[in-house]
């Protein structure tokens, strides 16, 4: 149904558009039952009048006055011409909503989608444009277009937010018919930005997944919560809070994504899943330990990389624990030790990548701080 907007009084027309005003035609211009103001009788007199109010002026006028009325004809064309432009443009607009407004109640939607598209060219930011271009591109599929109208419409006139948002739930539900995925998160997005505190429902899984997959890490962690919580299966509810952990990874939030990895782990209700889960708790460790060894904990550090070490991590995270390890035991004073992790972290890389570069350069130092000095010693 063609989005309506308040009609004044004396309006009428489809669309909201404004009907002619009585005793004037459409286009503006005068009636046809007015003819006797332009042809009446009283135009003989009227040009006898000005031919004798001419003929009363000087002859010969002045140099100045000439020159001063050629000025005053010069500005008063040059307004008139300002709103003679002024007067086509807004016409212009209303012009091409109208069109489109009769293409839209014949079920000419993509005729009218051009209208109202021209419309807004003449007219930026009409939020009756805009809601129309929304509900006329959401017949056409055009998806994703019918959601930027429906967010310019509700960015436009808050007031208006709630048709919007209804708009882009239209958008959301004819995308996923279409399995027209990108297009739906697209128009969730717009529908967590015109109305935020509108409840998503069955569309919120879509909408933290979107944002997962977007990078837009607070939005996932805000949202994946409550999408789990509505999973309508165990293995579904799995694999969100997997992705939930590794959403709070990226945010460097351990103490979030540990307990979701290890209850993924706990219920083995999905290998592949629980796989990445182990994966992903190793990942986690590893940062932790990371963070506590550059906070000058070194013992603390400890227990998240030999976490970070265990069976089910990936082989780089691994490699990355024992050079945290050997880093342990190198501010413990465990010399024999710490070169040992290093050398575990040169084990299964290839040569002159960065971890295996790195522990290189931590057992150089080592080993330039054992040798023994070369200076000779002062004699006394």
């Amino acid at each position: 149904m063609l989005p309506r907007r308040r009609r004044s009084r004396g309006e009428a027309g489809v669309g909201g558009v404004p009907g002619p005003a009585t005793g004037r035609s459409a286009r503006g211009g005068l009636s046809r039952h007015v003819g006797a103001q332009r042809h009446g009788r009283g135009g003989g007199r009227g040009r006898r009048a000005g031919a004798l109010h001419r003929s009363a002026r000087p002859s010969h006028p002045s140099c100045g006055e000439g020159q001063g009325r050629q000025e005053e004809e010069a500005v008063r064309r040059l307004v008139v011409a300002g709103l003679v432009l002024a007067c086509a443009c807004s016409r212009s607009a209303a012009d091409h909503e109208e069109l489109g407004d009769r293409a839209y109640a014949a079920g000419e939607f993509r005729n009218a989608l051009a209208e109202y598209q021209l419309g807004l060219k003449a007219h930026p930011g009409s939020a009756d444009l805009s809601a129309k271009a929304g509900a006329a591109a959401l017949h056409t599929g055009e998806y994703a277009l019918a959601a930027a109208q429906y967010v310019a419409l509700g960015q436009t006139d808050r007031s208006r937010a709630a048709e919007a948002a209804d708009g882009l739930e239209r958008v959301v539900r004819a995308a996923l018919a279409a399995n027209e995925r990108n297009a739906a998160a697209t128009a969730l997005q717009g529908l967590r930005a015109v109305s935020p505190s509108r409840p998503l429902g069955k569309y919120t899984r879509l909408a933290a997944l979107d944002a997962a997959e977007r990078g837009d890490t607070a939005a996932a962690l805000a949202l994946l919560p409550s999408a789990v919580a509505a999973a309508g299966s165990g293995r579904t509810a799995d694999s969100l809070l997997f992705v939930y952990g590794m959403a709070a990874v990226r945010a460097h939030a351990c103490s979030t994504a540990v307990p979701a990895f290890e209850s993924v782990i706990r219920r083995q209700r999905e290998p592949a899943i629980a796989e990445g889960a182990r994966e992903g708790l190793g990942l986690c460790a590893l940062i932790e330990g990371q963070r506590l060894l550059a906070a000058g904990k070194p013992a603390d550090a400890e227990d998240w990389f030999r976490r970070a070490s265990a069976p089910g991590s990936p082989p780089d995270v691994v490699r990355g624990a024992f050079l945290g390890l050997g880093d342990v035991k190198l501010a413990q004073g465990d010399i024999p030790d710490a070169l040992e992790n290093y050398q575990q972290a040169i084990a299964g890389g290839t040569p002159g990548d960065t971890i295996a570069q790195r522990a290189h350069e931590k057992i150089n130092a080592v080993g330039k701080a054992d040798a023994p000095s070369t200076t000779p010693p002062k004699s006394p």
